[in-house]
């Protein structure tokens, strides 16, 4: 580029110059500093390239530039769209893709008004104040006599008119949850409503006061968490009454919840980890007891994912699953693990894995395989029995026919 004047007036001065193509140009220096080119025509952005680009715009789409003189890319002309519109599109908006007629759009205030009130009329509903746009609500009769508030642009893109009728209006939702309440046999404590989403003070039959949100309350039927087993406290006492009539001793510490594993000791001595839900609804509490002598651990990985877990015996049937979905290549096999090291080689993982914030990709035991070394390096100090390098092991013993 070379500089075609010589007096300094300043950085956020423009400066005659001639680019390598041989354009006239006129440079910032603070743009230039900032990486900004320094002539419009080589960067595209040159008047007369932008209004011929529009012009050409225009002709594609059918319509007739009316404006006498080009006035910025930013700034509206006045143009008549193919349907014979006068409409005032900014030419940076129509070569971004948009449309040049609002009218044919839709977005013209006119249309709009005329759209809403032909859909009030289909409804049966009455407009109760004069039109002021469609992103204003509007006071509106439904054909129920509910007054109610809609704005133009939601009804065009098909929501109802009135809350009331399609139970949202708040009145309604509170009736409603009080009806329920009733049913149920519960008694109301709250003084303000707040919403279906919040929680309300309550007291069930049975006496217990609970917080139930109206929304599960439709959804689900029930209001007290004790009543219906879901109370932290009920399930842990259930569970431990669970582990006397079976002369089991719970071993743990801090109670998580009914779908996590616990320590426990049952009555043949055996140390196990049952989850509450599975021994409130009839299961037995030990592995041990019922045949289920988890003594395998392996870790596979597949499509940049790592699944590790525990089975019983013979593990090919186990990792013939996982290699139809992908998990092929088997990273770490130990079997003929003695007493708990299995399943405690899995929690030790799981835990370490926790710890440092990693998130599974999905359930409970499949990860990215960054988290491959962590894995391994957990899983190795546990395993008591030498893991091998089965790769080749068990795909023979796999694919073997």
């Amino acid at each position: 580029m070379t500089l075609l004047e010589q007096e300094w007036r300043g950085n956020a001065s423009n400066y005659h110059a001639r680019c390598r193509a041989g354009h006239d140009c006129y440079p910032n220096p603070t743009r230039l500093r900032s990486g900004q080119g320094p002539c419009l025509s080589c960067a595209g952005q040159n008047p007369a390239s932008a209004a011929a680009a529009f012009r050409a715009r225009l002709t594609e789409m059918g319509a007739t530039l009316l404006e006498p003189e080009w006035l910025g890319a930013m700034r509206k002309h006045h143009v008549r769209c193919k349907a014979g519109h006068d409409c005032y599109p900014r030419p940076n908006c129509v070569q971004q893709g948009r449309g040049i007629c609002r009218i044919c759009a839709g977005y013209d205030s006119a249309t709009a008004e005329a759209a809403f009130r032909k859909r009030l009329a289909e409804l049966g509903a009455e407009l109760l104040e004069p039109y002021r746009g469609s992103g204003q609500s509007h006071r509106v009769r439904c054909a129920e006599g509910h007054e109610g508030r809609p704005r133009p642009g939601d009804v065009a893109k098909g929501d109802g008119i009135c809350r009331t009728c399609a139970g949202k209006d708040p009145a309604t939702a509170e009736a409603r949850f009080l009806r329920t309440l009733a049913r149920l046999g519960g008694v109301p404590l709250y003084g303000k409503w707040l919403g279906s989403d919040k929680r309300y003070p309550a007291r069930c039959p049975a006496g217990h006061e609970c917080r139930p949100r109206p929304s599960d309350v439709f959804r689900w039927g029930t209001i007290c968490p004790t009543c219906s087993g879901k109370d932290p406290a009920a399930s842990e006492a259930k569970f431990l009454a669970r582990l006397r009539e079976l002369g089991a001793v719970p071993l743990y510490e801090t109670w998580t919840s009914s779908h996590e594993g616990h320590h426990v000791r049952c009555a043949a001595g055996h140390d196990c980890y049952p989850m509450p839900s599975s021994v409130n609804q009839g299961h037995g509490v030990c592995r041990f007891c019922i045949g289920k002598d988890w003594d395998a651990f392996y870790v596979v990985m597949g499509n940049g994912v790592i699944k590790f877990g525990i089975t019983t015996g013979d593990p090919r049937p186990r990792l013939r699953i996982h290699a139809g979905q992908g998990y092929a290549e088997v990273v770490r096999l130990a079997t003929g693990l003695p007493g708990t090291v299995a399943p405690d080689t899995e929690r030790a993982v799981l835990a370490a894995l926790a710890l440092a914030a990693e998130k599974p990709v999905q359930g409970r035991e499949y990860f990215d395989a960054s988290c491959l070394a962590l894995i391994l390096d957990v899983a190795d100090s546990w395993l008591t029995v030498p893991a091998t390098s089965p790769r080749r092991w068990v795909q023979d013993m796999m694919f073997a026919a």
